[in-house]
């Protein structure tokens, strides 16, 4: 059987075509990983199949053999045929366990999970994270109430599996989202529609790097 691959979703880059700021995303994406990003979502909702296909084997590539996990966002199918390391659901696409079902043991699956009703039936033998927001406001999904830290960090309490923070993060608002609670934090126009995609993802990179290190400073002082 084969093994699920170890995934680190503290600096989680979610790349949509869309959101590029005309250059290509292959290209984003070489540069982001360069920059230290640990995770990568395919999202793409307005190009067609062989596009997406195509789109996603090249990526596959970029990261095969790399710590980086990479997951395709809805698209369960997609996921298998290009042997992706897992796939990122919506509350209305794929219900989890029949992805898993297709997926198999050794897939990634995450679910966005914004409600307590969500966490309620998330099943930690199915999801292995979720992504809960959005913590600030969000060109991505508009119509979705802010959660802000208190609203985050309460549903954090009802979660069987890691989250990952979502919605308007950047690298100078994301110590909120990691002091909320959160394992990682999610972006996209961020790094994507950044000037230098690889700078911008490396300023995410070395606050991330920071706030480990803080955090082993607390825990050692006994305080």
């Amino acid at each position: 059987m084969l093994r699920k691959k170890k995934f680190d979703p503290s600096i989680y880059f979610v790349l949509d075509p869309s959101a590029c700021a005309g250059r290509g995303p292959l290209e984003v994406a070489r540069a982001a990983i360069r920059g230290g990003i640990t995770m990568l979502q395919y999202r793409d909702k307005k190009n067609d199949e062989l596009v997406r296909i195509d789109m996603a084997k090249q990526l596959q590539a970029v990261t095969g053999g790399s710590r980086i996990a990479f997951v395709i966002n809805d698209d369960v199918e997609l996921a298998r045929m290009i042997r992706a390391d897992g796939v990122h659901l919506g509350q209305g696409d794929m219900p989890p366990a029949k992805a898993r079902e297709i997926l198999g043991p050794q897939a990634i699956i995450g679910l966005t999970a914004f409600h307590a009703d969500h966490f309620a039936v998330l099943d930690p033998a199915v999801v292995d994270y979720a992504g809960t927001g959005p913590f600030y406001p969000t060109k991505t999904d508009k119509g979705k109430p802010v959660l802000g830290p208190e609203k985050f960090a309460r549903l954090l309490k009802l979660s069987p599996v890691p989250v990952v923070g979502i919605g308007g993060i950047t690298p100078e608002n994301m110590g909120d989202v990691i002091k909320a609670g959160a394992e990682g934090v999610a972006m996209m126009r961020s790094i994507s529609e950044a000037p230098d995609p690889e700078a911008a993802a490396r300023l995410f990179s070395v606050r991330t790097s920071v706030r480990g290190v803080e955090t082993l400073m607390y825990r050692g002082s006994g305080g």
